[in-house]
């Protein structure tokens, strides 16, 4: 049975683990287990106790690091709190190498001890079920410190090998034959500028201005329009490039002159009447 419990037994497989050397031991139990666990000590080790409470709540053993040589701990509830901090506060106490020992029932919130050890630090935790209501759990502190590093080669290590030879091939005449393109092989190269003539390199000529499809003269123009503006005599009308102003906007040009004007015949001048 537990520690503490109404009929206290003697340890059952957990008394092994006081019977290796041992100097120190930090043990978290039920007051009732004080007097017996002093009294298995004797005055060879030194003992730390804390109630089973303590176990509840963030807690700092009067302890340094690396000071026990082990870790009892008891929790006869199966419905027994333990902070996230426990652990790793028993983990900062314990030397390297050291276990520590849990006798706990089944907890009924479905959190393993082996989960709770393994994320505080510890290695090598093993559950062990005692008569079936009793379990224990063992683990120990890692050898190796908190953050250390060791770099990793990725490098494969190249083994000697002798090379076995191979024998000489005789040339086949049904060899496959490999195509080589050499810059030296007597051919002339073709000027890719001898393939352009003459007439694709020169530009072609811009189209002469045309005022047909603009509202006014064009800045160059050429067909005397300018000069019809400039002298007030605008009743010429622009000479139609597409042929289909006369039939309205449906089908004159984007930039037709009489764009917004109504359909008229060819030849006639448009009036718009106001009357």
């Amino acid at each position: 049975r537990l520690l503490g419990s109404s009929a206290p037994q003697p340890f059952s497989s957990s008394t092994s683990f006081f019977r290796m050397p041992l100097t120190s031991l930090v043990a978290v139990a039920p007051a009732g287990a004080h007097g017996r666990l002093a009294a298995m000590l004797g005055d060879s080790a030194t003992l730390s106790f804390l109630p089973t409470s303590a176990a509840a709540q963030p807690v700092t053993i009067q302890a340094p690091e690396e000071w026990a040589d082990r870790a009892y701990v008891e929790l006869p509830d199966a419905e027994a709190q333990v902070h996230s901090t426990f652990y790793p506060e028993i983990l900062r106490v314990l030397k390297r190498g050291a276990k520590i020992c849990i006798r706990h029932r089944r907890p009924n919130n479905g959190k393993s001890c082996v989960d709770l050890l393994v994320f505080a630090g510890f290695v090598d935790a093993v559950e062990t079920d005692t008569d079936g209501v009793t379990f224990e759990t063992t683990a120990a502190k890692p050898n190796w410190n908190q953050g250390a590093a060791m770099p990793l080669s990725l490098k494969k290590k190249k083994t000697a090998a002798t090379p076995t030879p191979k024998p000489a091939e005789e040339p086949s005449n049904n060899a496959k034959k490999v195509w080589t393109i050499s810059a030296d092989d007597g051919e002339d190269l073709m000027d890719e500028d001898s393939l352009l003539e003459d007439s694709t390199l020169t530009p072609k000529p811009k189209p002469a201005s045309d005022c047909s499809t603009s509202r006014k003269a064009c800045k160059n123009c050429s067909c005397g329009r300018a000069e019809m503006e400039e002298n007030g005599d605008t009743t010429a009308q622009p000479t139609s490039a597409c042929g289909n102003c006369y039939l309205g906007d449906g089908f004159r040009c984007a930039g037709c002159p009489y764009r917004g004007q109504p359909p008229f015949k060819p030849g006639d001048k448009v009036q718009i009447s106001l009357d």
